[in-house]
């Protein structure tokens, strides 16, 4: 919800801080930047102390960070509030995939990353569809009240509920060990890991970058809508991914179904997102293909699952935070900033664009999507994913 709140109230971030279309794409990388550089870090403090400590902690900061960006008031105050909520999402998605490899077995891991990617869409049709009205009531300050309140909770839920430090069953099995990537120089510089976490850092774009940020724009100009209006439809993908993501994941349970669905995915997103762009489409039309890219866009756990598969147990948090730092730099800030760059070189700002001017920005994320094909096939090559193994089934 945090992540990509500004998308729900851009209208009002434009007109309050005086925004432009590169200032609402700084102001939104600011939490992917800080969210990326942490990666690493936040992956090495969850293995030695635990995710019970850094995430609980991690929720108490990120209920004051709220506060503070609620009550911003000029865009480089909001913007250093982002900077705080990074630092607060930092530990997120690598500390439930700590816990996935711990407490699960290895052929439930992409099912495990899945639902938790489904509780992240839950949050992004939240925010598209609940957020404005609750901006509307209490303004933005309001609601930025209401989600730290909400943030102190998962942090209480956090320290009664998570695990603490130590190795699990996962972790400790012999027959579950790995050949490579031993090391945190060996991690960091495994090709296996840099080729998958790029390519579902490509499929993460879909969700933050084009569905978090830069939809809205496209559906006002693409279809006429009001501005208060145009995040709203977005929630279809969201809808798509809450259900396709742990599909996705329960189908790559064995080595064996992980090419397939990598290649399939692949080529539906590419398919969906220049029918999105190009072709003279009505509402529901576009809404199918909303749900298509939703649908297909939780793969990048299957990516993850693959990387999981080539790590060393103990260093298995360090991988996820060095991954997702990947993923969040291509999907994230990187997208968000060229298509930013590209919306800029016309006169206007990003909800008042005009449709072709709207279009060239989008094509973007066409060959993003076109890109993951090839790609699909090095990861499932360079992991052994599709020929199985006898450690990646137990």
């Amino acid at each position: 919800m945090v992540q990509i709140k500004p998308v729900a109230m851009m209208g009002e971030l434009e007109r309050g801080l005086g925004a432009d279309a590169m200032g609402i794409g700084v102001l939104s990388s600011a939490y992917f930047i800080t969210y990326i550089l942490l990666q690493a870090p936040m992956g090495w403090l969850l293995d030695r102390f635990g995710p019970r400590l850094v995430l609980s902690t991690s929720m108490v900061l990120g209920a004051l960070g709220l506060l503070w960006f609620g009550r911003a008031d000029t865009l480089a105050s909001a913007t250093v509030a982002r900077i705080v909520l990074g630092i607060a999402g930092a530990p997120a998605f690598a500390a439930a995939a700590l816990v996935a490899a711990r407490g699960f077995r290895a052929s439930r891991f992409a099912l495990m990353l899945g639902l938790t990617e489904s509780f992240t869409l839950l949050g992004g049709i939240a925010v598209t569809l609940g957020l404005p009205l609750l901006a509307d009531r209490l303004d933005r300050s309001g609601s930025g009240a209401v989600l730290a309140g909400l943030s102190l909770l998962l942090g209480v839920a956090s320290a009664l509920m998570v695990e603490g430090p130590g190795r699990r069953r996962d972790e400790g099995a012999a027959a579950d060990r790995p050949t490579g990537a031993t090391s945190i120089t060996s991690t960091f510089l495994d090709l296996r890991l840099w080729l998958a976490a790029v390519h579902g850092g490509l499929f993460f774009g879909i969700i933050s970058s084009f569905a978090g940020l830069w939809a809205a724009p496209f559906l006002r100009a693409r279809l006429d809508l009001a501005p208060e209006l145009a995040s709203q439809p977005v929630a279809v993908l969201f809808a798509g991914g809450v259900l396709g993501a742990p599909l996705l994941g329960l189908l790559s349970g064995l080595p064996r179904w992980r090419m397939p669905t990598l290649l399939v995915a692949s080529v539906a997103c590419a398919l969906a997102m220049a029918g999105l762009v190009h072709l003279p489409l009505g509402m529901g039309s576009l809404l199918a293909l909303f749900a298509v890219l939703g649908f297909f866009s939780g793969v990048f756990a299957v990516d993850l699952a693959c990387i999981r598969d080539v790590v060393d147990p103990a260093r298995r948090g360090l991988a996820m935070g060095a991954a997702n730092m990947i993923l969040v730099v291509v999907g994230g800030p990187l997208l968000q900033l060229v298509v930013a760059g590209a919306l800029d070189a016309g006169d206007a700002g990003a909800m008042d664009a005009d449709l072709p001017a709207v279009r060239t920005a989008m094509n973007w994320f066409v060959i993003a999507a076109a890109s993951t094909v090839p790609l699909a096939l090095l990861v499932a090559l360079t992991t052994g994913s599709g020929r199985g193994s006898a450690a990646s089934m137990r």
